[in-house]
């Protein structure tokens, strides 16, 4: 048995060929010491391969043959792999969903082709697609395992490769091999070769009734005719260079047919024969759950707008109450209340220009230092407020608790840290520790008595309450001649 998972190597291509990060490799190598149980199980061949960023290829990087009467005696491992020949690898990588009993196509080190009936599973990390698994039997083209074929003959009657347009399920009687696209194959000439069912359904759709002996042109809905794609073959073609496949991609782009949204996707495969191959996707569903979506944002923006603009207006209010009144401890009450409004309407205004939930929380914090030091509770100029550490993101819900929190915290140090004018600075830490989150305030002010400061106090019971209840987290305040400290913690 032929089995190969060396760590170094799956690293080496994971760095050469994609963009996935350490713990996303990881995961593909866990897969990958697991393979000959998949040989046991399957009774048939296992190999993990990885996609190239930002190109229609795939790499295999770990593989493993069954003990006894394996179809392969080389190793893949590093072997290029293209749609054409695997597209039930690409399949999953393109949806992230598992291909059964596909047909594929392998070739061995003399170029023989070998027929196989593939099952795909996405291999994920944290929802991602990183790598797929494909387990393979080898196809008996033989006996009843064969699959239907119904094709118009081809100009060279090659019948080996008039099987070749079976790896795309065309014209299979069997449900089980059609992936979800259409696909036509044209031959040099613009007429078509080859086809699967789900293009015959996806044109019957479109008013055709035959798609047979249709040119290129007929069937085209991209912007590009025929001799636009094959107008760059020369050069690139040789007829003594029959080994030798060019794929080359001519289109990739959406198009509106009538009230329905198409994906099209146009190649050109040149070895012996030229073929140009169209893959074309029905994705109205899609596109409607896309305009949902967006939909769904443009309301949730104009909601956050609009409270942001309430609060607001809320607080001037306030301040217009506080500047007609001449009682002091009025004007404090009402500045706590406009400060404290006023860090709730930081997250709705953030939320406003966001296509999620979650929000930085070093943006929110900095957008508290601006309230305060705009319209903060003292008029000493001397202080400076700084806010620093790790930033992560938490969703709206924690964003208004800590906003509220560390606004406290920071009017507390404002009203008692720096008596009679004294200079001073206020510290706003984040960090981070996987999924625990910690933030600091700290000032160098005189510090308090913990009496000081009234058990029933509005500020004091918010920075609790909302600490232990909202955030279900903990708090620690440390407060001496140096000045006040106090963190909290809390998980996502």
């Amino acid at each position: 048995m032929i089995y190969t998972c060396d760590r170094e190597f799956i690293i080496a291509k994971c760095k050469e060929y994609t963009l996935l990060n350490n713990d996303e490799i990881e995961t593909i190598i866990d897969v990958a010491k697991i393979l000959p149980y998949f040989n046991e199980g399957f009774n048939g061949e296992t190999f993990i391969d990885i996609k190239v960023h930002d190109e229609d290829l795939a790499v295999v990087v770990a593989e493993s043959y069954k003990k006894r009467q394996s179809i392969y005696v080389d190793s893949f491992l590093g072997d290029i792999i293209y749609r054409e020949n695997e597209p039930a690898v690409f399949r999953s990588f393109d949806l992230g969903v598992t291909s059964k009993e596909i047909i594929g196509v392998s070739f061995d080190r003399h170029q023989n082709k070998i027929w196989t009936r593939q099952t795909v599973v996405p291999i994920k990390h944290q929802d991602n697609v990183v790598a797929t698994l494909i387990l393979e039997k080898v196809l008996d083209l033989n006996s009843a395992d064969k699959p239907v074929v119904k094709l118009e003959p081809m100009p060279d009657n090659d019948k080996i490769d008039a099987v070749w347009g079976s790896i795309f399920g065309i014209n299979s009687e069997n449900e089980e091999l059609q992936l979800r696209e259409g696909i036509l194959i044209f031959d040099l000439t613009g007429h078509l070769r080859y086809y699967n069912q789900r293009a015959v359904k996806l044109y019957q759709e479109l008013g055709y009734k035959s798609i047979q002996n249709q040119h290129f042109d007929n069937l085209n809905y991209s912007p590009k005719n025929f001799d636009d794609i094959i107008s760059n073959i020369q050069g690139t073609f040789s007829n003594d260079d029959h080994d030798h496949v060019i794929i080359e991609k001519c289109y990739d782009g959406k198009v509106t047919i009538g009230a329905k949204f198409y994906r099209i996707h146009i190649i050109l495969r040149i070895k012996k024969n030229v073929d140009v191959i169209v893959f074309i996707d029905d994705i109205t569903e899609m596109r409607k759950f896309e305009n949902e979506v967006n939909n769904y944002l443009v309301s949730s923006h104009e909601i956050h707008h609009r409270i942001k603009n309430n609060l607001q207006t809320v607080a001037s209010l306030l301040r217009l109450q506080s500047r007609s009144s001449k009682d002091p401890a009025v004007k404090n009450i009402l500045s706590d209340s406009i400060n404290r409004i006023m860090s709730i309407a930081v997250t709705h205004e953030l939320l406003e220009k966001k296509s999620n939930d979650l929000v930085s929380v070093k943006e929110v914090l900095d957008k508290i230092k601006h309230n305060m030091l705009s319209f903060g509770v003292t008029d000493n100029e001397k202080i400076e407020i700084t806010v620093k550490g790790t930033d992560f993101f938490i969703d709206s819900e924690k964003s208004t608790v800590v906003a509220l929190v560390v606004n406290e915290l920071i009017q507390n140090s404002l009203k008692y840290a720096f008596p009679n004018g004294a200079a001073g600075l206020i510290e706003v830490t984040t960090a981070s520790d996987g999924k625990i989150k910690m933030i600091e305030v700290k000032d160098n002010g005189v510090g308090y008595n913990p009496g000081q400061i009234k058990t029933n106090s509005l500020g004091l019971s918010i920075v609790k309450s909302y600490v232990y209840e909202k955030l279900v987290g903990k708090l620690i305040i440390e407060t001496g001649n140096e000045g006040t400290t106090t963190s909290f913690a809390f998980k996502l």
